[in-house]
């Protein structure tokens, strides 16, 4: 958990191997959460794309049908098989309208999940930004024992060093 950690600018001077961020578990938790968000939001992106492949197709197939039953018109087709033809265009509208509804519903989607990666990864801004703060405080913390330890030390050394020269001078 800490061996990750990335120390900002001012907590570069400070040992932070003590520093443990307390939300680390909920900041992982929504980091997961964001990964599968991630993971879904790229499924239904490709499963758009397939889906507007196919209504390319289909309204690619029907356009050519189309054509060739209105030459059909020209040649004096067999009534039979031009209502075959104008059955299979019907056919391929229908499927195009289903794949289009699809499409919407996929689009949706996509733009729900979109908002909520976007939200969620604000929110990963924001509590990495905290532990950010949260580690700039500890390191200052240090700073300021260490600071007071330091103190202490010089204080008890000139304490020692006035007895040693006031014992000398006697």
């Amino acid at each position: 958990m800490n061996g990750s950690l990335k120390a900002p600018s001012s907590a570069r001077d400070v040992d932070v191997r003590g520093f443990a961020y307390a939300l680390e578990p909920v900041r992982q938790r929504q980091q997961w959460h964001m990964d599968k968000l991630m993971a879904s939001l790229a499924r239904a992106q490709q499963t758009l794309v397939e889906t507007e492949a196919r209504l390319n197709e289909v309204q690619s197939l029907h356009d050519e049908q189309a054509r060739n039953a209105g030459q059909a018109l020209v040649q004096r087709m067999h009534p039979g098989a031009h209502r075959a033809a104008l059955g299979f265009l019907t056919h391929l509208r229908d499927q195009w309208r289903e794949l289009d509804a699809q499409r919407k519903e996929q689009l949706a989607e996509r733009d729900r999940l979109r908002k909520e990666c976007m939200a969620l990864q604000l929110r990963l801004d924001g509590m990495t930004q905290h532990r950010e703060d949260a580690l700039t405080q500890y390191a200052d913390e240090v700073r300021q024992r260490n600071s007071n330890e330091q103190d202490r030390d010089w204080l008890a050394r000139s304490a020692v060093v006035r007895s040693h020269v006031g014992e000398s001078s006697q």
